[in-house]
């Protein structure tokens, strides 16, 4: 199985603008199934099998916004099992049909936070096993190993990074920008961090800070811990959608947990989607709007950290995390993008100005 997760580019973005800062984006684009979630996909399958939770002959069964169901699905294919998705309604039909490409089932449910009880049920009447991303996210993977082996596919995410930045002799890493679905990324950068902190190791400065879209529960969630140091789940849901497919969501779930990020900021889905589209027009990087959030994010730091006449030398680290074919119907579509430009415009201008 881990033969199939090589090391994946780390790419370095120029922006005069910023002076001293190394942009850097860790292309997870690359992995065989499309994105960053192949890693996770890999870590809950290996998970499972250890544990003898697969249920001989039935289905497995996630409740994922796409990604994730899309590279289970491609492991599952290739592992020989029946693989079922519940999936939001709305979510995008690129990703649908990515997953019934690899032979996988969709299920479409109205309420997405009713995802994992549904999932759940489905796996209860079919006799199959309900992986569950959301509990199991930041348990699954390794987020121990450091890469010093140079080899590929026995390299925990942040290690990948670490090592990639110092064979290129590259700044220290000061920060990681991060959207979080299940927090499953979160949660290994920051235990490899910390980690590297308790050792007194290179990297151990570095901060993680979260990005959320504007119609989620995350960043409420961690102003909360920020301001009283505990965790809750009694916070209101969100009145609308969320555009941003794959972070953010209307409630907390299990495997977030806000103790991971030093910092998180909140991005208005038109500045997320505009960075989405510079970085294809501009860097040459297709990306979907989750990867947008997070390079908003990482501007919008870096901009107050210049207000305030604070170094901006370093490395700043954040992941592309799936290709915009995904959003055939949104960012990759010109009539979408025409309908979009006034609303999308102002925030283009503002990414445009770190150019200069």
């Amino acid at each position: 199985m881990k033969a199939a997760t090589p090391v994946t580019p780390l790419l370095e973005l120029s922006l005069r603008g910023l002076g001293e800062a190394r942009i850097l984006i860790k292309d997870e684009r690359a992995h065989a199934s499309g994105s960053l979630k192949h890693r996770l996909a890999m870590s809950l399958f290996e998970q499972a099998l250890l544990k003898d939770w697969l249920t001989p002959g039935g289905p497995v069964i996630e409740a994922s916004s796409g990604s994730t169901a899309v590279s289970e699905a491609w492991l599952a294919r290739r592992l020989g099992l029946e693989f079922i998705a519940v999936v939001p309604r709305g979510t995008a039909f690129y990703k649908q049909q990515a997953i019934r490409g690899e032979g996988g089932r969709v299920v479409e449910i109205e309420d997405s936070a009713q995802l994992c009880q549904h999932a759940q049920a489905l796996a209860d009447d079919s006799g199959g096993h309900f992986i569950n991303q959301f509990r199991h996210a930041a348990t699954a993977g390794d987020w121990r190993s450091d890469g010093a082996s140079g080899g590929a596919s026995d390299t925990s995410l942040p290690g990948e990074c670490l090592a990639q930045i110092a064979a290129r002799e590259l700044p220290e890493l000061q920060a990681v920008f991060l959207g979080a679905g299940t927090g499953g990324s979160a949660a290994s950068f920051a235990r490899h961090l910390r980690h590297k902190r308790h050792l007194h190791q290179a990297g151990h400065r570095a901060r993680v800070i979260g990005v959320d879209p504007e119609h989620s529960v995350y960043h409420a969630c961690w102003q909360h811990h920020h301001a009283h140091g505990t965790r809750t789940t009694a916070l209101p849901t969100p009145q609308a959608a969320n555009p941003i497919e794959g972070i953010g969501r209307p409630c907390v779930l299990e495997a977030f947990d806000p103790a991971h990020f030093d910092d998180y900021r909140r991005i208005a889905d038109a500045r997320s989607q505009a960075a989405a589209l510079w970085l294809a027009e501009h860097a040459g990087l297709e990306v979907g709007p989750s990867t947008g959030t997070a390079f908003a994010g990482l501007l919008e730091s870096l901009a107050l950290r210049r207000a305030r006449g604070e170094s901006l030398a370093g490395s700043w680290l954040l992941l592309a995390c799936d290709h915009a074919e995904r959003y055939a119907t949104t960012l990759g579509d010109p009539a979408w993008r025409a309908a979009q430009q006034s609303r999308l415009a102002p925030q283009r201008a503002w990414i445009e100005a770190f150019g200069d």
